[in-house]
């Protein structure tokens, strides 16, 4: 892994960091740094993979979080509150997965805000509230969370044709840095979690220093369209 400021294009746009996805598809681990560019990757670099939409048993469906043992309430309501502040068509999509996703809270690796692996059907998210919430307050708190449960709406939910029509509503950014995975270099994991985080709270990130520099959908509700029709 390496670590490289990012400030200066964060001032732009949302989250900071990247998350990609590990070949075998049954894998994922997903990363986002606060002010700075945490690259995660096998040997060779990090690559995106485009996966399936998969079925979501009834009994996932109806369940929710699991939280780790140790997340104290504070942290847990931290993270029950962001949730609960987005918009209400996102929080639908949120209901589909938060069956399968198990949040733990604490320092996450080299620096990293949150990441968040996945197998087969479930998902762990580890998530830095307190680190956020220092830095950022709620509202980078809200970014995070929405962002990496993002993550796992994209991989289980959507599927390979929706990613890239939405990806093709994402505007490309700006030239990347050499050797960064910003701006126009984003992978498509990360642009998906950045909007859909931007769209659930209605925030296009302006003076939220966490970010990938890539600017939002034009119109966050027609981007998210396509989406809301994943839970109805």
């Amino acid at each position: 892994m390496s670590l490289a400021p990012a400030r200066a294009a964060a001032d732009l746009v949302g989250m900071a960091g990247i998350d990609s996805r590990l070949l075998p598809r049954a894998a994922i681990v997903a990363v986002v740094a606060i002010l700075g560019l945490v690259v995660h990757g096998r040997p060779g670099g990090a690559s995106a993979v485009s996966a399936p939409a998969r079925a979501i048993s009834a009994a996932r469906e109806r369940a929710t979080f699991t939280f780790a043992p140790g997340v104290d309430p504070l942290n847990r309501n931290a993270v029950l509150r962001a949730v609960a502040s987005a918009d209400p068509a996102a929080q639908r999509l949120i209901a589909r997965i938060d069956g399968l996703t198990t949040i733990a809270v604490g320092p996450a690796p080299t620096g990293a805000a949150g990441v968040t692996r996945g197998a087969g059907d479930h998902f762990d998210v580890l998530l830095d509230v307190g680190g956020t919430f220092q830095r950022l307050g709620q509202r980078g708190v809200d970014r995070l969370v929405l962002h990496e449960l993002g993550h796992v709406v994209d991989f289980a939910l959507v599927p390979a044709a929706l990613e890239a029509s939405l990806d093709a509503g994402t505007p490309p950014g700006l030239p990347c840095p050499a050797g960064t995975p910003i701006g126009a270099c984003a992978p498509r994991a990360e642009r998906f979690a950045e909007s859909f985080a931007k769209w659930a709270m209605n925030d296009i990130g302006i003076d939220l220093y966490i970010g990938y520099a890539v600017p939002p959908p034009p119109d966050l509700a027609a981007w998210a369209a396509p989406l809301t029709r994943l839970a109805p």
